[in-house]
């Protein structure tokens, strides 16, 4: 009976980040607030950031509003309501 190989995958910048921001915005407190700020770590690709407030800007749901420090304050309404 042959092996099945097992392929890894190496996560790249962007879905690392992406993981990273996906569990900030899931924490109790950010539901609860609905709403978070977030920022770029100096070992994340700037194109991988861009990429990711670009695909969350996107969202019908979400507002961005960039502060003066650099950070991104993420927000989003709470279900069945309307903005």
């Amino acid at each position: 009976m042959a092996r099945k190989a097992v392929v890894q995958h190496t996560p790249t910048p962007y879905e690392l980040l992406a993981l990273r921001i996906q569990k900030q915005l899931l924490t109790p407190r950010a539901q609860l607030e609905r709403r978070s700020v977030i920022s770029r770590m100096p070992d994340e690709p700037e194109e991988a950031w861009l990429q990711l407030l670009d695909e969350l800007g996107q969202e019908d749901s979400v507002t961005l509003s960039r502060l003066q420090d650099g950070t991104v304050e993420v927000s989003w309404p709470h279900p069945g309501t309307d903005w």
